[in-house]
Order: structure tokens, then C-alpha cells, then sequence
């Protein structure tokens, strides 16, 4: 494995983009930032509506235009199942950091499940990415890949977001408290290039969330994150009710720094396997699972987060450079 010339290009720890800013956290909490307490998630309803989405392109398992990712696959990429006895899946996608020291607790060893997420994305680990130590001013502490060690499905629909993922870049800053972890993504350093940026916030010791009617949500836990998106182009807009997207990461596996091994998280994993193996059984009612007319967008979120894709297309990243190596960049 190639290490990522990126990592060591301050260039990339200092991007230019019209967009991104490091943070002013004052101004950020001078908006009461605070997630919703009720998860009804927004993509739910927003997203997977009309006819674009009649035909089941977008299910983590389809089989249309199969050929395709086949014929033209994702570079230095491999695949695995989260069914394989042997866990090879996540032994892969979760590796030492030589500063680990550095990586926010909440991201610090994990590999998380983006459950709920509509989009191909299924295993993340942030473990491999580059960190630095913060400073009294603020700056980004993290820089990785969206492509290593992040997993998508083999259909298409994973095919066409893997080959957009393998081009980005997140920089990460995180609030002084460390509620509050930021993710700014961008393609191009440079001033012509833009930032999406993505919210993700600790779970506290009094946070209770709960579902629409009421049942407490028991798996999410004290140093837990939620992923919040409201506007991707503004870092401080919070407002609620521009909230376009949300899911709880769960922590599938950990990486034990002192025996040097991969741990399963028996509670978490034995979800996401479920979720990767069970029966849809609506064959009839899909046409094979090709069409969905008539299913409103409610419907198409709870089939496609409920039955995700077994086999995942990944790529291993190489040894992140060490802090002392980018700690002036």
C-alpha cells in the first residue's frame, strides 16, 4: 500500500476553498447547536420520492446494471461480506494509528455503522486518517480519504458514489469542549474548490433520544455520535428545521491498542448482520426488486436501511504519517 501523498501536503491541512473557514466556535454556539431529541430522520421523507426513484437503482442490493461495476470496477479495491465467519471485513478496515493519541475519543479505534444512511456508504473508520495535536487558535487535527477504509455496496449505486468518495478529502476540526466534531469534504484544495460540511455530535450523559412514538432509544449511549447535516455549505447553520439529514453511527468493532486486535462489538455487529442477511421477501410486490410504483418515500427509506447489502466493496489504507511528521503543516 502506497501511502497518501496527500496526507503531508499542507495544502490539503490548509485548503483555500471559497467556503472553508476554521471554525469559530463561539459563533457556532451562539446558535444553541442541539440535535433533535426525537429521531424522525429527515431523509426519510426528503429523499427516494417520485419516479426517479420508481426503479430500485439505489437498493444496496440490486442487481440493475450489474454488469457494469463488474466490467469496470473501483480502483485498489477488494471486497468482503459482514456474513464471513472469519471477519475478515472489519479485521481489514480497522488498523492502528501511530497517534492515536490525537484522535477525538468518539472516533478514536472504531469502525462504525452508518445505520439509516439511504446512500451506498455502510463501514467507516477514521482510524488510519492523519491527526494532530490542536491548538489554542483552532485548526483541522484530522485529514483523511473518503475512499480508504470506507466501505459501499457493489451495485451501481455504490460504483458511482465510491468513484466520487476516491476523489475527496475530509478535514476535521472538533470544538474545544469536544461535543462537536466537523467534517469539511472537498475534491480541490484550491480557491476555485468548495466544502460540504458534515456535523457529528458526542452524545452526553443526560441526552435521551427517542422514536416519533416515544420509545427511548436504548443502544445510543454516552460517547456516542449523530450525524447532522443542515446547510453543507455553511458551518454554523444548526437551525432544526433546515436539518436535511441524521443517523446514529454504531461502533461495530474497536481496535485493542494493547493486544494488537480487532474486538467485534457482539451487539452492534449481530444488528448490522441482520440487517445484511435477512429476507425482504417483496419479490411479487417489486417486480423482482426492479420497480417500486406506488411505494411512497417513507416506504423506500425502511426497505433500503432495513436490508442492506452482505457483500462490501472497500480499500485498505496504508499507515498514516505520524503527528510529528504534520504538525507544523
Amino acid at each position: 500500500m502506497e501511502p497518501i501523498k496527500e496526507l503531508t501536503d499542507p495544502r490539503y491541512w490548509n485548503p483555500k476553498c471559497k467556503n472553508f473557514e476554521i471554525i469559530d466556535w463561539d459563533k457556532f454556539y451562539s446558535k444553541n447547536p442541539a440535535p433533535p431529541k426525537v429521531f424522525d430522520p429527515p431523509q426519510r421523507h426528503q429523499k427516494l420520492h417520485g419516479w426517479r426513484s420508481s426503479l430500485m437503482w439505489w437498493w444496496n442490493r440490486s442487481w440493475i446494471c450489474q454488469p457494469f461495476p463488474l466490467l469496470c470496477p473501483l480502483p485498489k479495491s477488494e471486497t468482503a461480506r459482514i456474513s464471513d465467519d472469519s471477519e475478515i471485513l472489519i479485521q481489514k478496515m480497522l488498523g492502528p494509528n501511530p497517534s492515536s493519541e490525537n484522535i477525538p475519543g468518539a472516533l478514536r479505534n472504531k469502525l462504525l455503522w452508518t445505520e439509516n444512511n439511504i446512500a451506498p456508504e455502510t463501514l467507516v473508520s477514521f482510524n488510519r486518517w492523519a491527526w494532530r495535536t490542536q491548538t489554542n487558535q483552532g485548526r483541522v487535527i484530522g485529514l483523511g480519504t473518503l475512499w480508504y477504509d470506507w466501505s459501499v455496496n457493489p451495485g451501481l449505486f455504490g460504483w458511482l458514489i465510491g468513484n466520487v468518495l476516491r476523489k475527496k478529502f475530509g478535514a476535521v476540526q472538533v470544538s474545544p469542549d469536544g461535543k462537536w466534531i466537523n467534517i469539511a469534504s472537498y475534491s480541490d484544495p484550491s480557491e476555485e474548490g468548495m466544502v460540504n460540511y458534515i456535523h457529528m455530535y458526542v452524545v452526553q450523559e443526560d441526552d435521551v433520544f427517542t422514536t416519533p412514538d416515544g420509545q427511548i432509544i436504548e443502544h445510543v449511549k454516552p460517547g456516542d455520535l449523530i450525524r447532522l447535516s443542515w446547510n453543507p455549505e455553511d458551518p454554523y447553520e444548526c437551525d432544526n428545521s433546515k436539518l436535511v439529514y441524521m443517523y446514529f453511527p454504531r461502533v461495530v468493532a474497536t481496535f485493542d491498542e494493547r493486544k494488537g486486535i480487532v474486538v467485534r462489538n457482539d451487539e452492534h455487529y449481530g444488528d448490522l448482520l441482520t440487517h445484511a442477511t435477512n429476507d425482504p421477501d417483496e419479490c411479487l410486490s417489486t417486480c423482482c426488486y426492479t420497480y417500486t410504483c406506488g411505494w411512497s418515500a417513507e416506504r423506500r427509506f425502511d426497505f433500503q436501511v432495513s436490508y442492506i447489502s452482505d457483500l462490501q466493496r472497500f480499500a485498505v489504507a496504508a499507515p498514516p504519517p505520524e503527528a510529528e511528521i504534520i504538525e507544523r503543516l
